[in-house]
């Protein structure tokens, strides 16, 4: 799942495609996120979001400063979108317990609340950081039960590691307890990903780049915060979201979303 936000941070296997993309300058304003590749704007603040101004990060909070300081050029998806289809499960899951899901800034929701979606690229959004070996995406999600008033949030996450990634983590903030947690929430098959990492088509007539369906299934850290927390009932290792990317080499691209779906 920044089950992900990801976000396309198409991995390691990247760089064996990186272009001559210069590195766009460092604004004198601070970061942005570029308007040509607008974030999402009917969703949660993050806690920790320079890009909108909020500078103060929440102690343990994980945020990768690369594409706010334009050191991210070298990463090839320069600017894109990531859809995130909810699978049956978690749709079910959802209406049973009556659980409202929100999306965190830069993240929206499409398809009438059955996904998510999110901008991604280096110009302005995610980062490769091979230090650490995370995939980054800034937003997330909240999942709140509103019998209860109990929640947890998704705020930054991350793929890892690269270059073999297969899973997902993220900072997780449990009944906005103002320390996180970091918490794997779902894992993958590396053999996936990169059997279907660049998927080169088009989508409503233009080239794209990225996976057209990476499976995320929940894992149990995840899991036991989901039913804990907000009663939610999903075995450990069922698939609970898929991911596609569209992607472009070149900056400055408002992508389309996976067909099917559009933004809220």
């Amino acid at each position: 799942m920044r089950f992900t936000k990801t976000s396309v941070a198409l991995c390691a296997a990247a760089t064996a495609l990186l272009t001559a993309v210069a590195p766009a300058a460092v604004a004198d304003d601070g970061p942005h996120y570029p308007a040509t590749n607008p974030p999402a704007t009917k969703c949660l603040p993050s806690l920790y979001d320079p890009a909108t101004g909020q500078k103060n990060k929440p102690a343990g909070h994980y945020y990768d400063e690369a594409p706010d300081k334009g050191v991210a050029w070298w990463f090839f998806a320069q600017s894109g979108t990531g859809t995130l289809p909810f699978a049956p499960a978690l749709i079910e899951e959802l209406k049973r317990t009556g659980i409202k899901a929100e999306p965190i800034c830069p993240v929206g929701t499409a398809g009438n609340g059955t996904a998510f979606w999110t901008p991604v690229g280096s110009d302005g959004y995610d980062n490769i950081n091979l230090l650490n070996q995370r995939i980054w995406y800034p937003g997330g999600w909240k999942f709140t039960n509103p019998k209860t008033g109990r929640s947890v949030r998704t705020d930054g996450f991350w793929l890892h590691e690269v270059p073999l990634i297969s899973k997902a983590s993220a900072n997780i903030y449990v009944d906005d307890k103002p320390v996180p947690r970091t918490l794997e929430m779902a894992h993958f098959s590396t053999f996936n990903v990169y059997l279907q990492l660049a998927s080169p088509r088009l989508n409503q007539g233009r080239f794209t780049l990225g996976p057209t369906d990476w499976k995320f299934m929940l894992s149990e850290p995840y899991r036991k915060v989901l039913h804990d927390v907000l009663g939610i009932n999903i075995p450990t290792d069922t698939h609970v979201i898929s991911l596609e990317i569209n992607a472009s080499f070149l900056p400055d691209q408002n992508m389309p979303l996976k067909p099917g779906f559009k933004r809220d």
